[in-house]
């Protein structure tokens, strides 16, 4: 596809600044859950310090938007306890909005399965 390509670009960058605009292309109607993941892979080349600084300056934007792949990258993050430790760090600092935008994505992770609970605990405490 011409969009891996393009992402492959992209991502061969290692530019921080290119995490925000991909967030844009996640649509949860694509039939290509594969391109998906390309991109998830693509942001978490990063730092953790980074890759969560980046999620969440978009996350209100990309949870409106694609509300299952947005669920989907912060799974990711809470399975990752390095990148779950700097995103509770971060989102104690966060404004808001966007403390309200992961706190409501924890409610729905939670609302999948109370295998989660142990991991989204600190992130909502965090955003509260």
């Amino acid at each position: 596809m011409a969009f891996e390509g393009v992402l492959a670009e992209i991502i061969a960058l290692r530019s921080p600044d290119s995490i925000l605009p991909l967030l844009s292309f996640f649509d949860d109607r694509t039939p290509y859950d594969e391109v998906m993941f390309s991109i998830i892979h693509g942001m978490e080349i990063f730092e953790d310090e980074i890759y969560v600084s980046q999620i969440l300056r978009g996350v209100i934007d990309f949870y409106a938007k694609s509300p299952r792949w947005a669920s989907i990258v912060f799974m990711r993050m809470l399975n990752s306890e390095a990148t779950r430790r700097e995103l509770i760090r971060q989102l104690r600092s966060a404004l808001p909005a966007t403390k309200t935008a992961v706190k409501s994505l924890m409610e729905k992770i939670n609302a999948r399965g109370f295998q989660f609970l142990v991991k989204t605990t600190p992130v909502i405490v965090a955003a509260t």
